[in-house]
């Protein structure tokens, strides 16, 4: 790994605030709550759906409160964050339940259109969870940002900024990496169908949507700035500002090609591609050069 910059840990804020702690609190609750009242349906033998709702509320509520009160308190967990597989894993999580419902929620609508057969709450019970599953989706895709912004906020001084650049990644190499995904994803889905039939296409396919909204997040276009400690990444919305930290012992060295600054990591990371038009290369490789060698063509 040719790395010159001296490895500096990324440092972890004390406390996650309320709002993290809410929004920890509803993921959690959103994946369990549903599989917790299921279980307490069928114990009690539960036929009323006004009960069997205000019941869901009930435990969902319990169980936000608990995770917010521990995950606010603990500044740590945020190092989670840095970790390309958990960025997967948590919000494709919710894509669990969908699946798993997803018979349920069929069965409940079948029933309520056509009145063959009077519904009962477990059917009722898979309708909410399958509809909670597809809501802890964007949950955990918004943990995985805010953990992140966190951990970059308490790491990167903002007076240790070299260059700035603004930069997605070239338009042939997004579409060939989003094409070859698709395909990949395509052929689990057949395999899934060809060995298990349709029940795990149920699960292959919305992974498979995470996954794509995912990577396609990564090859979109967003603010990079070098810093003693690592290439810093920024996204700006109208209800956010997101930020994440790759330390530069995390890069092998970088590239420079006709259309693209490369910057090279070992797998299963991603490389980091900016496309040239429209920035100042110079100044960016000479940023660069001081933290990581060159690779020459």
């Amino acid at each position: 790994m040719q790395v010159r910059s001296r490895h500096k840990p990324l440092q972890t804020p004390e406390q996650l605030g309320g709002r993290f702690g809410l929004v920890a609190g509803f993921y959690v609750a959103a994946l369990l709550s549903p599989a917790l009242l299921f279980v307490v349906v069928q114990w009690l033998g539960l036929a009323s759906w006004p009960a069997t709702l205000g019941l869901l509320g009930a435990v969902g509520a319990a169980i936000t409160a608990v995770v917010a009160r521990i995950v606010s308190r603990r500044g740590e967990l945020v190092a989670w964050s840095d970790s390309p597989w958990i960025s997967i894993l948590v919000p494709a999580v919710g894509v669990l339940p969908v699946g798993l419902y997803l018979f349920q929620f069929i069965l409940f609508i079948g029933f309520a259109v056509t009145d063959l057969q009077a519904d009962n709450t477990a059917n009722f019970v898979g309708f909410i969870g399958f509809f909670l599953g597809i809501i802890a989706t964007p949950l955990g895709e918004s943990l995985v940002l805010m953990a992140r912004t966190r951990l970059a906020n308490a790491t990167v001084d903002d007076a240790d900024t070299a260059v700035e650049w603004t930069a997605g990644w070239p338009r042939r190499a997004r579409l060939w990496f989003m094409a070859g995904t698709l395909a990949v994803i395509g052929l689990l889905a057949g395999l899934a169908f060809w060995r298990l039939e349709w029940r795990a296409v149920t699960t292959v396919l919305p992974f498979g949507t995470v996954l794509m909204i995912v990577l396609s997040s990564m090859v979109s276009e967003r603010t990079y700035r070098t810093t003693s400690v690592g290439l810093e990444q920024r996204r700006e919305g109208r209800w956010f500002v997101s930020r994440r930290l790759i330390p530069w012992s995390r890069f092998d060295d970088f590239s420079v090609t006709d259309d693209a600054i490369v910057l090279h990591r070992a797998l299963p990371h991603i490389d980091v591609r900016c496309r040239r038009y429209l920035i100042d290369d110079e100044a960016v490789v000479a940023a660069l050069e001081d933290h990581l060698d060159r690779r020459v063509p």
